[in-house]
C-alpha cells in the first residue's frame, strides 16, 4: 500500500510591524513544513481558496528579485503569492553589516535593508524610532523579528524569534508556525514558534474554533480550524475543516477527510483511506 504525506502546520499567531499585538489569530493555516505530499488523484472539487502559484518552502515558482510568501489575495481570503521587495528574508542579503526585516514608515510596511540589530533569538527586544522620521524597525539581529508572547501570568513579552519558509528552518520541537500581519502589507510571513497542544486527528476533541490537525514534524496539534470543503484546493492543512487535513492528491493540494488506517471508523464515504506518511494509524481518503 502506498501513502501519502500531508501538509505540515502554521499556527495563526498575528503581529503587526511595530512590535505590538496584531490582529487575532485569524491568519491560521498550515505550511507544508519542506513536504509536498504525494500519492492520490487530480482534485475534483470546486470553490476554496484560490491555487497556489508559487512554493513557499522551497521558494519555486517566483522571479529572481521576488519573494513566495502567504499573502492577502486581491478578492479575498489568502493564498501563496509573489511578492517583490528588497531582499530575502532567511537568504539575509542585505551588504554586509545590514539586514532584511519589515519597516514601518507611515501607514506602510516593507521589506529593507537596515542596519543590522544586536539581540539574538531568544533575548528581549523593542522597536525603536529611527532617525529621518516615522521609520520603524526592531533591535534583532540579522534573520530574526520582534514579536510578542503572551506569558503564564498573561503578561506580554517581546522576544526575537527566526524567519522562516519551513520547519528545516527551526529548531525542534519548534516549527515555523507563526504568522506576522503587518499594517499596510499584504504579506503574512512566518517566524518559528510551539506548534500548540497535542490531539488525536480522528477524534478531534480540541477547544471550540479549533481543529486537530496532523503535521509533519510536530505530531498532531490543536489550531485554528479552517472552512475549505474536502476535494478543495488548500495550501495548508487548516485550510481545512475539522476531521480533513491538506494532502498532494494528484497534481495539487487539496483537502482529503481523515480516515483510520487501513481500516476501522472513521472510514471513507468514497474512494481510498490510504495512510498518511509518519502517522500511524490515519490516513486520508484518496481516489
Amino acid at each position: 500500500m502506498s501513502s501519502v504525506l500531508v501538509v505540515g502546520l502554521m499556527v495563526g499567531a498575528c503581529r503587526n510591524g511595530n512590535g505590538n499585538t496584531g490582529d487575532a489569530g485569524s491568519d491560521s493555516g498550515l505550511s507544508n513544513g519542506g513536504r509536498d505530499g504525494g500519492g492520490g488523484t487530480t482534485p475534483d472539487g470546486a470553490g476554496g481558496e484560490t491555487p497556489q502559484v508559487c512554493d513557499v518552502a522551497r521558494q519555486q515558482g517566483c522571479a529572481a528579485d521576488e519573494l513566495c510568501l502567504r499573502g492577502l489575495l486581491e478578492g479575498g481570503g489568502q493564498g501563496n503569492r509573489c511578492f517583490p521587495g528588497e531582499c530575502d528574508l532567511v537568504a539575509q542579503n542585505c551588504p554586509a553589516g545590514n539586514k532584511c526585516t519589515y519597516v514601518r514608515q507611515g501607514s506602510e510596511t516593507t521589506r529593507r535593508c537596515v542596519p543590522d540589530g544586536t539581540v539574538t533569538e531568544g533575548g528581549a527586544c523593542e522597536s525603536t524610532t529611527q532617525p529621518g522620521g516615522d521609520i520603524f524597525y526592531d533591535t534583532c539581529k540579522a534573520g530574526l523579528y520582534c514579536t510578542d508572547q503572551t506569558g503564564p501570568d498573561g503578561g506580554t513579552t517581546f522576544t526575537c524569534q527566526k524567519f522562516c519558509y519551513g520547519n528545516e528552518q527551526c529548531t525542534a520541537p519548534r516549527a515555523c508556525v507563526e504568522v506576522l500581519r503587518f499594517t499596510g502589507s499584504d504579506e503574512l510571513p512566518r517566524v518559528c514558534g510551539e506548534a500548540g497542544s497535542g490531539c488525536d486527528p480522528l477524534a478531534q476533541g480540541c477547544a471550540s474554533s479549533l481543529g486537530c490537525y496532523p503535521t509533519p514534524g510536530s505530531g498532531a496539534v490543536c489550531v485554528t480550524a479552517g472552512t475549505v470543503e474536502d476535494g478543495s484546493p488548500c495550501a495548508y492543512s487548516n485550510d481545512c475543516k475539522p476531521g480533513s487535513a491538506c494532502v498532494k492528491d494528484g497534481a495539487g493540494l487539496v483537502c482529503r477527510k481523515l480516515c483510520r488506517a487501513p481500516s476501522g471508523e472513521p472510514g471513507c464515504a468514497s474512494g481510498r483511506c490510504e495512510p498518511l506518511q509518519d502517522f500511524a494509524g490515519v490516513g486520508a481518503c484518496v481516489r
